[in-house]
């Protein structure tokens, strides 16, 4: 028996979710469904990061255990039997003990917005017109890399142990009429980014202050936190392994 993880990216729109569940299309679901039609066995894959229905990824990954001698080809072959929304990128083998949720020492995502109404960018983007003060929103997103407790960006019927995080990254980039927040963390919170994102747009748009904002960080409280933002602005870019995980990248 030997174990594998596969890397996987995929357009969220339309898909419950990340991870399996009962009456609803999600990404493990297709996928399972695929590698069962090419394997003719029913194949259980565990996964890295749990994204949110309507979520995108650059970047995912799942692992699973086969008996099965795994092939170069067979990428191109999953990929015929996938929808054309989801695509697997590359399949490695990995030591037995390797688990992808688990073993993952850091996670990127990135937030869109679009200030400009743009037919191509509608489901993969958030569009939103209002004047906002970009430098005052990368100060807000500055303090995160001072904070560790995140307990007020949590929502709520969440199984965890600890609401502790260690942001490396928090950065507002502007390109034209787009703008996008990037952040990387060894861990996220469910709902943690887009909390962040509106609330850090309430900032942007002069709503709360940057005192405000830090109540709201230490409050360890979610009622003042804006979980509104859409799920298809977000994207899960990047996950990264130890240094024995390396020819997975």
């Amino acid at each position: 028996m030997s174990r594998y993880f596969i890397e996987v990216c995929y357009d969220g729109a339309g898909y419950g979710g990340f991870q399996i569940q009962a009456n609803h299309s999600t990404i493990q679901g297709e996928l399972e469904k695929a590698m069962q039609t090419l394997y003719r066995t029913s194949i259980d894959l565990s996964g890295a990061s749990r994204t949110d229905a309507g979520v995108h990824a650059y970047q995912n990954y799942f692992h699973f255990d086969t008996e099965i001698p795994l092939l170069e080809k067979h990428i191109y072959n999953l990929n015929a039997i996938l929808p054309n929304n989801i695509v697997v990128k590359s399949i490695h083998e990995v030591p037995a003990e390797a688990h992808a949720r688990f073993d993952a020492i850091h996670r990127s995502y990135i937030y869109k917005i679009h200030t400009q109404k743009d037919p191509f960018l509608e489901g993969r983007s958030w569009f939103y017109p209002f004047p906002i003060d970009l430098e005052l929103m990368q100060k807000a997103a500055n303090t995160l890399l001072t904070q560790t407790q995140f307990e007020s960006f949590s929502k709520k019927n969440t199984q965890v142990n600890t609401f502790d995080c260690t942001i490396s990254k928090a950065l507002w980039v502007q390109n034209g009429t787009e703008i996008s927040f990037h952040i990387d963390s060894n861990r996220f919170l469910r709902g943690m980014i887009r909390g962040l994102v509106g609330t850090m747009l309430m900032v942007g748009r002069g709503q709360i202050d940057l005192v405000e904002w830090q109540s709201i960080i230490d409050a360890r409280d979610e009622q003042r936190v804006d979980f509104s933002t859409p799920a298809h602005g977000l994207y899960l870019s990047a996950i990264q392994y130890p240094t024995f995980f390396q020819k997975l990248r």
